[in-house]
């Protein structure tokens, strides 16, 4: 008797392919999650470096790339509501760069910046407003109690370690009033950075004209600014209208005038 056929079993097929992660994505949505991480950094991270230069803020506002100092001080001296921002392109390349702005009541600062890894810092662009108060008031060894205005246009201000290296650009200095006693007022004067007619000086000096715009004096002269912080104003000054009496009594301590009735100027010292 024939025995049952056994039925044959289908050969195992090749085990599934197992689904492949799709690595670059989860690649991609880590730095989307990374690069939120970083743009949001807020700008209370600056706190403590603005310590270790001597400032101060009542409040930091925003981010690290585009942030706010509100009621900024330097060493106790108020400075105003500082804005900034920062391209964080330019720190591919080893440098912080991008725009910073002081407001204040009473004027007004911009400028683009950037700073290099050592520590040279280029300001292009700068436009400044503000009373002679402010730098009076600041612990940088300027004379105290003068009043004015300053208003100023720099293509270029270099500082290296703190300390100007390249100045160009103009300023001028509107109804500067001399400290009390006295409190007199001395006019107005326009300085131009470099001076023009300054030839031949000392590659690492800076040189600016000065000229009166109005006032009791008539001057023109040029201020020389060392490396070694040594400085030279030199010039010729002359009354001009009703020159107070004594103002005209302190011209008399520079000597005799020549026929134009101009006499020689010359202060130095360091700052």
């Amino acid at each position: 008797m024939a025995q049952p056929r056994l039925r044959e079993r289908p050969a195992p097929g090749a085990p599934a392919p197992a689904k492949k992660r799709p690595w670059w994505l989860i690649s991609l949505g880590a730095a989307a999650v990374l690069l939120l991480a970083i743009a949001t950094l807020p700008a209370s991270l600056f706190a403590s470096q603005l310590s270790r230069a001597g400032l101060d803020a009542a409040g930091l506002w925003g981010s690290v790339w585009n942030g706010r100092a509100q009621g900024l001080t330097w060493r106790s001296a108020p400075l105003g509501d500082l804005q900034w921002s920062v391209s964080p392109w330019q720190l591919l390349l080893g440098r912080a760069a991008g725009e910073v702005s002081l407001g204040r009541p009473d004027g007004s600062l911009r400028a683009t910046y950037r700073l290099a890894l050592d520590r040279t810092l280029r300001l292009e662009d700068v436009q400044a407003d503000l009373p002679i108060e402010l730098l009076s008031s600041l612990p940088i060894g300027m004379p105290r109690n003068w009043r004015g205005r300053l208003s100023g246009r720099f293509d270029e201000i270099t500082l290296t370690k703190g300390w100007p290296t390249t100045l160009r650009g103009t300023l001028d200095m509107d109804g500067l009033i001399a400290p009390p006693p006295r409190s007199t007022s001395i006019g107005s004067y326009h300085v131009m950075i470099p001076d023009p007619a300054a030839g031949e000086v000392a590659q690492d000096s800076l040189t600016a004209r000065v000229t009166d715009k109005e006032g009791p004096f008539s001057f023109e002269g040029r201020f020389t600014l060392g490396a070694d912080r040594s400085f030279l104003l030199e010039g010729t000054l002359a009354p001009r209208g009703t020159t107070p009496p004594a103002l005209l009594r302190s011209l008399d301590l520079l000597g005799p005038a020549d026929a134009n009735g101009r006499r020689p100027v010359s202060v130095s010292g360091t700052l």
